[in-house]
């Protein structure tokens, strides 16, 4: 590789079709206590951030686009605790590194996740490590990472560590839609945890359905967090509803622990009408037609 070659990475934007959230891990002796565990189908969408390294002095990071503002004030970015995290390993040459932000911040799309597997995928050009390494660093960085790492369809289970591509279920067109209002993800899990009765967490995880097509095991699952995110910003549901009253749309569920939506559309071109629509009766919403999947 030239030391002028710019090398450049997608951090495509992570959507769990489902999330099934087990019991917090109380046992002290267990090496994950105090998370919870996961069992989720995870695609990844056109929608991306980007990075771009080059070889120079000394390590740097500049973060452009449309929604880097916030970002810039940031002092313990994930691109560049990835970028020390290697470092700690193995040794790593000063790099120029650039972030392009054009998905929203805190939106359940695991953006920062996505950019600091990025960065590894950058670094693996650079560095050689056991397969086995690479997980634990990623998984270090946060749950979210190894599932990243891959950037491709998966049964994502334990508390992140466990990824197992899913081959063959295609692509989908889908609408994503972000309120551009944060959700707090440990108020999320709090009011989680606190449910009793018959919505109280169960000790482990919901399986994930094992066969049909994309849709099928959307349809199958759902995300266990959808509702307590709803209690703490009850704005979500405006958004499931916006998206699941548009024609074609199969579903409407939201990603991770919010507060971004996405539905499944039968076609493409109802999904760009559906983006359109729902862009221009709520211009302050952040929204895109993506495609997912593989």
């Amino acid at each position: 590789m030239a030391s002028q070659d710019v090398i450049h990475e997608l951090a495509r934007a992570k959507v769990n079709l489902t999330l099934h959230v087990g019991r917090i891990i109380a046992d002290t002796a267990d090496r994950y206590y105090g998370y919870h565990p996961l069992d989720s189908l995870v695609v990844f969408a056109d929608a991306a951030d980007e990075i771009t390294a080059i070889a120079a002095d000394k390590t740097s990071l500049s973060i452009i686009g449309p929604l880097s503002e916030s970002l810039r004030a940031e002092t313990d970015n994930l691109i560049l605790k990835a970028v020390e995290a290697v470092g700690a390993r193995h040794d790593v040459p000063p790099l120029a590194i650039t972030l392009t932000k054009n998905l929203p911040l805190a939106a359940g799309l695991g953006g920062g996740s996505a950019n600091a597997a990025a960065m590894l995928r950058i670094l693996q050009r650079f560095v050689t490590l056991p397969n086995d390494e690479w997980l634990s660093i990623a998984l270090s960085l946060g749950a979210d990472v190894p599932v990243c790492l891959a950037s491709r369809t998966s049964h994502m289970t334990g508390i992140g560590e466990g990824v197992t591509p899913i081959a063959g279920l295609g692509k989908w067109p889908s609408v994503l839609v972000n309120p551009r209002v944060p959700t707090p993800t440990g108020a999320v899990f709090k009011t989680f945890d606190s449910q009793t009765g018959a919505n109280a967490p169960r000790e482990t995880p919901r399986p994930q359905k094992a066969a049909g097509d994309m849709l099928a095991r959307t349809l199958d699952g759902r995300n266990d967090l959808q509702p307590p995110a709803i209690q703490s910003v009850p704005l979500i549901n405006n958004v499931l509803r916006a998206l699941s009253v548009q024609s074609g749309a199969q579903i409407a569920r939201m990603s991770g622990s919010g507060a971004s939506c996405f539905a499944l559309f039968e076609r493409a071109a109802q999904a760009q009408a559906a983006a359109k629509k729902i862009a221009q009766q709520y211009p302050e919403w952040w929204v895109m037609a993506a495609e997912f999947g593989d």
